[in-house]
């Protein structure tokens, strides 16, 4: 599993220069805090299955000492894994340029980018090679347009339930779970479709 998440940032040493300005022209374009996280999140997994794309990373894969389960569990980790380090480097940019986010933000920015995750993940395996590229930028608009038109009242009711008599770290774990069970529920869908195909 080490194995395959080493493999996608060597296969991407050359965009994981881009990271960085990728995530600048966000902070110094965007007001919204949240959506930032949420793109930010989007670079390294989805340039990584652009890639696999790119080159039919799929016949290699399955040709290595790995089941189809660990194949996909590696996808679904790895872009935890991945949204964690984003996160960090999103915070200490917008420290950096004092740019103001709040815990709320981080974790509207990173479940909205999970959802997304969720939903794109299964279609990368329902439709044949050639539109990974395709739903990827669909995929991208969609959070820009949703996460623009919505993170306002997104932020309102979020700070509403904070002034609430609810606990932060009730609703932020609520909020979380939510997410993470909608995730696995697409890794699972993912798993089904993708250790039925052939290759």
């Amino acid at each position: 599993m080490i194995y395959l998440l080493r493999r996608d940032l060597i296969l991407q040493k050359r965009l994981l220069w881009l990271y960085i300005p990728f995530i600048l022209i966000f902070v110094y374009s965007l007001s919204s805090p949240s959506l930032i996280y949420t793109l930010a999140a989007l670079y390294i997994p989805y340039n990584a299955l652009a890639y696999d794309e790119q080159v039919n990373s799929d016949k290699l894969l399955n040709s290595l000492p790995y089941t189809r389960l660990e194949i996909t569990l590696y996808r679904y980790l790895g872009t935890l894994v991945y949204t964690f380090v984003s996160v960090i480097l999103v915070s200490l940019i917008l420290v950096l340029f004092n740019k103001s986010f709040s815990l709320l933000d981080i974790v509207i920015g990173i479940s909205f980018f999970l959802i997304i995750a969720a939903f794109t993940y299964p279609l990368f395996q329902i439709f044949k090679q050639g539109n990974i590229a395709t739903i990827i930028i669909v995929a991208f608009v969609l959070s820009v347009g949703l996460l623009s038109t919505f993170s306002e009242q997104m932020i309102e009711l979020g700070n509403l339930f904070l002034n609430s008599s609810v606990s932060n770290a009730l609703l932020f774990s609520a909020l979380l779970l939510s997410v993470l069970v909608i995730y696995f529920g697409s890794w699972v869908l993912t798993y089904s479709i993708y250790k039925n195909k052939d290759f």
